[in-house]
């Protein structure tokens, strides 16, 4: 879901390859202000749109974004279609979990017109809860309604008498009729995330940057343990984007087991399988930027994070699969440990390398460790703005509490836009054409073949030593080689040329 938003022209495009986007006068220089960077052009740095470099490579965007929260900025930014996101490093975390159900609000058409479902009726038995006509007057992001769409848990019934909101298991009828399907083959939504806000609401000066990221092939890809908990629940979750840590960057976990007393270690990924997440999700009905961590136990077993609250409607989904003859995942139904064991690195007791130890997940009890004057962790979850203060969203568990900053994160990610894969491929950025397919970005010599190359030479001898020295004492260079005016080569692998989605939004024309 992407919402319609043009760049802005505050800085010329800068026209030249030789002339630096920073380097002044049209082209930015002492003048940036906060929002400049995201005003550019994606095509700034030397001016074209279309076409390919002289290596068959084609010609890709650049995108700069700047979001912040606390008045702390973390920098996305998008190059060659790898998507770097730096921030500060142990950023910390909130865990929740989602319940396997979507919050949807009253719409501001349906609010105008006063319809909708009447107080004591249940949306997923109710028979005039049924049809799309009804589906239509509630919503999970309603942007015509912006803040005022957004219902404190709690407060179920609006003054015309009409339901504020309904939650509906991800296996409702509304979903089913989705193109994509739905998700009544959904795996169980078992594992908890570990959270932290990255942005304000819609985030002006990265959209540009992220859209573009959203937007790629490689993007909205959800891993296992993200499929575990829920992130490719596209009403719950509008965009996501799996990222990787750079290799100095770490989670971190605090184990102390006393809340006045802090000392993290990193977390051993080796031990602790992970994966992290940059996403777009409704918050008090406004697009907002999460970073996400989702940790799990290795293997087969489920005792520190597992849990699926043995009760309600996305519970009973899951039951009468299982009575169909379905064989779920095994879950855990009973509540995990309060504090979850971590596999982690610590320093020896010389302090020269790094051991494998183990402890449990303590909370700090602060907001956060870096702002720790701007409130009291809520110690719940549910619905952040609810009286009860929750720790994030009003379709999550209460008792699946935040444990607020037990973990985490140094905000130093990447991904790979293209296709989600790394540059490690033998054939990637080789021949650079798609072989078997009509696009041939690779072929520079004209021969229709990507997977060779003629090049025109001029004719002669190539590499003789002149120093006399060498010659003197009759060596002679073993590379030495005469062209005769043309060279072939032959490529043994290629891959698809890396591009951008020519659909994907932020790509004005000059």
């Amino acid at each position: 879901m992407f919402k319609k938003l043009a760049l802005t022209t505050g800085l010329a495009v800068c026209a030249a390859a030789s002339t630096s986007a920073f380097a002044g006068g049209d082209c930015g220089g002492a003048g940036l202000g906060d929002n400049n960077l995201n005003d550019l052009h994606p095509f700034y740095y030397n001016g074209e749109t279309a076409g390919t470099t002289a290596s068959g490579i084609p010609h890709l965007p650049a995108y700069h974004g700047h979001m912040k929260t606390n008045g702390t900025n973390r920098f996305f930014n998008v190059n060659e279609m790898v998507a770097t996101m730096v921030g500060e490093g142990k950023h910390g975390l909130w865990r929740t979990q989602d319940n396997g159900t979507v919050r949807e609000y009253l719409t501001a058409a349906a609010k105008a017109a006063n319809v909708g479902l009447a107080d004591g009726q249940d949306p997923n038995t109710s028979a005039s809860f049924d049809e799309p006509s009804e589906w239509a007057n509630y919503s999970h992001l309603d942007a015509a309604d912006s803040w005022a769409g957004y219902v404190a848990d709690g407060n179920p019934v609006n003054g015309d008498g009409n339901l504020a909101y309904v939650d509906l298991p991800i296996s409702h009828p509304k979903y089913d009729a989705k193109a994509d399907g739905g998700y009544d083959s959904h795996v169980p939504i078992d594992l908890p995330s570990w959270y932290c806000t990255m942005s304000g609401p819609e985030y002006q000066n990265a959209q540009a940057a992220v859209r573009f990221a959203f937007g790629q092939p490689g993007a909205n890809i959800v891993g296992p343990l993200g499929k575990r908990a829920g992130l490719d629940i596209k009403e719950n979750y509008l965009n996501v984007l799996r990222m990787e840590h750079f290799p100095d960057a770490n989670s971190w976990v605090n184990t102390t087991g006393d809340v006045d007393a802090i000392d993290y270690n990193i977390v051993d990924t080796k031990k602790v399988p992970t994966e992290y997440y940059l996403v777009e999700r409704p918050f008090f009905n406004e697009e907002y930027l999460f970073i996400i961590a989702v940790y799990a136990d290795k293997g087969k077993s489920r005792r520190n994070f597992s849990y699926i609250r043995p009760d309600g409607a996305y519970y009973d989904h899951l039951m009468a699969r299982k009575a169909g003859g379905e064989k779920l995942p095994k879950f855990r139904t009973t509540l995990p440990q309060v504090h979850p064991k971590f596999a982690m690195l610590v320093p020896n007791t010389k302090g020269n390398r790094l051991v494998r130890r183990k402890g449990r997940a303590s909370p700090t009890n602060l907001y956060g460790v870096h702002h720790p004057t701007t409130g009291a962790c809520p110690a719940i979850g549910g619905d952040f703005g609810a009286s009860y203060y929750g720790g994030s969203w009003p379709n999550t568990y209460q008792e699946i509490t935040p444990l607020c900053d037990a973990v985490m994160t140094d905000i130093k990610f990447y991904a790979n836009l293209y296709d989600g894969k790394g540059w490690d491929s033998k054939g990637k950025y080789l021949a650079n054409a798609t072989i078997g397919g009509s696009q041939n970005t690779g072929d520079t010599d004209g021969d229709n073949n990507a997977l060779t190359r003629g090049h025109t030479d001029v004719p002669g001898v190539y590499g003789a030593y002149a120093d006399p020295y060498l010659t003197g004492n009759g060596i002679t260079n073993l590379e030495q080689f005469t062209a005769t005016g043309t060279q072939s080569k032959t490529y043994q692998t290629s891959e698809d040329a890396v591009s951008a989605e020519s659909s994907a939004p932020f790509v004005p024309s000059l």
